[in-house]
């Protein structure tokens, strides 16, 4: 009888080794505040998509040509006889008397040109970079000849924030 009173308290409260739900109820834990351990939500048109993963910031509008398709435009103008199509490419419109990128643009007799762009690397501690620098290397195609160059462009931001622009360039030839 003695045994059956010592296990009837057991019985009746639970022990802390069942599982919460077999416990009396009075014995639960209070329900903690869900909205202080719990971050609020994140907006995510700032920079931050669904599922936590993070957007790449852009310092131009929305739906803009990136660094890399910036370089590739530029260079297959500068297939054209007309400087003027590549020089827009350039800040204020003009790649000045000589530009960084004259190796290019003097190549006699050019048939064709291939680019290989890596990945841009940022060249300032602005969030978003608003200069950029864009490694390439280009296969110059001549009626006689095949040239190879490696190099930079560096970009930044058009004024108007609508895409990026060329602000400097070192390219030159290398040997295969």
């Amino acid at each position: 009888m003695r045994r059956v009173l010592l296990l009837l308290p057991l019985l009746l409260g639970g022990c802390s080794c069942q599982p919460e739900s077999a416990r009396a109820p009075d014995d639960r834990p209070p329900p903690q505040d869900v909205s202080a351990a719990t971050p609020p939500p994140q907006d995510t048109s700032a920079g931050e998509v669904e599922h936590g993963a993070p957007a790449v910031v852009s310092a131009v509008a929305p739906g803009a040509v990136d660094e890399t398709t910036t370089i590739r435009n530029y260079i297959n103008v500068l297939l054209r006889p007309d400087r003027a199509a590549s020089d827009a490419f350039w800040t204020g419109g003009s790649a000045g008397s000589r530009p960084d990128d004259q190796v290019l643009r003097g190549i006699p007799n050019l048939r064709t040109l291939r680019v290989d762009t890596e990945q841009p690397i940022a060249r300032d501690s602005a969030v978003p970079s608003r200069l950029r620098e864009v490694p390439v290397r280009v296969r110059a195609v001549t009626a006689a000849d095949t040239f190879f160059y490696e190099g930079w462009y560096r970009v930044q931001p058009r004024a108007d924030g609508s895409g990026w622009e060329i602000v400097g360039a070192s390219v030159q030839p290398a040997l295969r």
